[in-house]
């Protein structure tokens, strides 16, 4: 249910305050809390669909991102993605993203992570900013996920920071004439 200081939004992108994209269930439809370092409010849309606008905010969509990551680390599943590269924003899902009530988390601002209090199959998430958040899916999920978009970001930034560039550009070769 909605709470007078969770004022429902439509449209929202993914910014460096962003902590997570929790999927929550009301009047019959899925929605997204979204929590940012000092405040949380609802977005009448999944979170699927809220990083899918955020990424076409920054260029691409979703489904480009996927491709993108698995380009570079050759993950399939649950591909944890890079919605904007200078802004290093850089999440993961919590589940397949082509499910409703996939929730997504921002590997910036994890801090520790451990079952969930009355249910061990779920996983407590602590934040930097203190909050903490009872997700769906079980701590190893979890640690996965959190492990692979850690290994993502080293491969993604270490292609901006190399001295070796690769080069499509191909040179001519030395037995075609240059006219």
């Amino acid at each position: 249910m909605i709470t007078v200081k969770e004022t429902l939004k439509t449209e929202y992108e993914v910014n460096e305050r962003t902590v997570a994209l929790i999927a929550i269930e009301e009047e019959g439809k899925i929605r997204t809390r979204v929590m940012e370092v000092e405040d949380s409010f609802i977005v009448d849309l999944p979170p699927t669909k809220v990083i899918d606008n955020s990424c076409k905010y920054f260029g691409s969509n979703l489904s480009g991102r996927i491709s993108g990551t698995k380009a570079i680390t050759n993950y399939t599943h649950k591909s944890p993605i890079v919605i904007s590269g200078m802004l290093k924003l850089y999440y993961f899902p919590t589940m397949s993203p082509s499910r409703l009530e996939c929730s997504w988390i921002s590997h910036s601002f994890v801090r520790d992570f451990a079952p969930g209090q009355t249910d061990p199959r779920k996983t407590r998430v602590q934040f930097v900013n203190k909050l903490s958040e009872e997700l769906p899916v079980s701590p190893g999920v979890f640690s996965n996920q959190l492990e692979r978009t850690a290994q993502f970001r080293l491969m993604y930034e270490k292609r901006f920071t190399s001295t070796v560039r690769h080069s499509f550009v191909s040179e001519p070769s030395p037995s075609v004439p240059i006219r």
